[in-house]
């Protein structure tokens, strides 16, 4: 999978697409809520013209897009890498 996903205080995010890390930043506010969380996905990765699947999310390689584990799972700063 080529795309990872992280949760942040929305106050961190200042673009939540970054092209170096291949990484997009979503809310914190959003991790207990699979279907906004998801939706928020799809609306960066349409933005970048990336075609998704009527559910889910997709990486441009074709691999679904999984939610990183509930903040209270995560370690402080810490990004899950999205593995099929």
């Amino acid at each position: 999978m080529c795309i990872r996903v992280q949760y942040a205080p929305r106050r961190e995010i200042h673009d939540p697409w970054d092209r170096a890390r291949n990484l997009i930043t979503i809310p914190e506010q959003l991790a207990g809520t699979a279907l906004y969380a998801l939706h928020a996905i799809r609306t960066v990765l349409h933005a970048m013209d990336v075609e998704q699947p009527p559910f889910g999310a997709r990486c441009w390689c074709g691999e679904a897009i999984n939610l990183p584990a509930p903040i209270s799972q995560q370690r402080q700063n810490e990004v899950t890498n999205l593995g099929a």
